[in-house]
């Protein structure tokens, strides 16, 4: 692809001679003669010597100058380029030629940049500019987020790379998800819902970063489909959706919520809940109505032990196939992560009792350290103990 696909041709002629600014600073064109201003050039001036004095300089470049792709979904193709006015590097998205053809998939389109431009939050990517090309085809330019998708960093862990495991031990992942929660919550209060939450949507920075990308299946969680012009039906990647997604039938946050989940399990564990499915029609039927595993059913990696036990119940939850049965808003979910960073573990099992009790022990210990003598520390260890055999008994019954 040319460089010249997000320019026009669009040209006008400068005078010879020089204008002279307020400020003693002269103002002249890069070269003699004709120059393109199209809103798709370059309009910043820069500052050079010409002869002994300074002069600003209109470069009247192509204002974006494509590199290298960088990813295509099911209808759209997302491109590097550098913004040649500001100097810095932009991912520009635009529909895949074979889609420029639909009416549905121009609007939903135009609908994604009017979403994302709607959410403004550190966790969403935003959009810098939008634009049309000469030929007709339409272009938005978003910020360039430099790092790694989820979806690699989980491969990565799951291939046995040490240095990923380092980097991304369990509680270090629960971070990255909690950043993902806070975009998709702030989106829910905006009326939106994404549809398409999975691991290859999810940028992680190399300083911390976390972006949810692709809001292309967005929308709001009332009013038609686009209108009605096309776009009915079962809509996002099978593998991640809800099984309210996958029957077709309409949906709320907590299909979100679902998607979310399945994510988290698959980051957590580093197996997907249906990873054995290969055909679509199986897929489907298996988010449908196969129940997903527990992350005690799935094998433990031999680079991490096992996942926490309250995260194991955190997933549970929000897996349930019935709705109404899961977190009923991410903030819910957002709530319960916050309390178990305090140490607020509730008990549905007896690692979870230990935990929770473990809990109770040291704050015992920090407000009261000097009745923690080594008498009674022996004394409520073995307290705990006889509790713990009691919890046991109560969940093998």
């Amino acid at each position: 692809m040319s460089t010249q696909d997000f320019a026009t041709s669009e040209t006008v002629a400068l005078d010879d001679g020089a204008t002279i600014l307020d400020s003693g600073v002269t103002l002249v064109p890069a070269s003699r003669g004709a120059v393109n201003t199209s809103l798709r050039t370059t309009v910043l001036p820069r500052v050079e010597i010409v002869g002994e004095k300074p002069a600003m300089v209109a470069d009247g470049k192509v204002r974006y100058e494509l590199a290298n792709t960088l990813g295509e979904g099911g209808v759209g193709e997302v491109i590097k380029a550098r913004d040649n006015d500001i100097d810095r590097d932009v991912a520009i998205k635009r529909l895949r030629p074979e889609m420029r053809g639909s009416n549905a998939n121009i609007l939903r389109f135009a609908e994604e940049v009017r979403t994302v431009g709607r959410l403004e939050h550190p966790n969403i990517v935003p959009i810098h500019d939008v634009g049309i090309h000469e030929s007709g085809e339409l272009f938005f330019v978003m910020k360039y987020v430099e790092g790694e998708t989820l979806e690699s960093i989980i491969e990565k862990l799951a291939s046995g790379d040490r240095a990923y495991h380092a980097r991304y031990p369990f509680e270090r992942r629960v971070e990255i998800f909690k950043g993902i929660l806070e975009a998709i919550a702030y989106a829910h209060a905006k009326g939106i819902i994404h549809r398409d939450i999975k691991p290859a949507n999810v940028m992680v920075g190399p300083y911390g970063e976390v972006m949810m990308m692709d809001w292309g299946l967005a929308r709001m969680t009332r009013g038609p489909e686009l209108g009605g012009l096309g776009g009915s039906g079962v809509m996002g990647t099978p593998a991640y959706m809800s099984p309210e997604q996958a029957r077709g039938d309409e949906l709320d946050e907590r299909s979100d919520v679902y998607s979310l989940c399945v994510t988290l399990f698959e980051l957590l564990t580093l197996h997907h809940p249906h990873e054995d499915v290969k055909t679509l029609p199986e897929m489907l039927e298996a988010v449908k109505n196969t129940l997903s595993p527990t992350v005690l059913d799935v094998t433990i990696h031999g680079e991490q032990g096992p996942v926490p036990a309250d995260l194991g119940w955190f997933l549970e939850k929000g897996l349930r196939k019935d709705r109404t049965q899961r977190y009923q808003s991410v903030g819910e979910m957002i709530d319960r992560l916050r309390r178990r960073a305090e140490g607020d573990i509730p008990v549905q099992c007896i690692v979870t009792f230990s935990m929770q009790a473990s809990t109770i022990l040291r704050k015992a210990l920090g407000r009261r350290p000097i009745l923690m003598s080594s008498a009674f520390l022996m004394g409520t260890v073995g307290t705990l103990g006889f509790a713990a055999l009691g919890v046991a008994h109560m969940f093998m019954r």
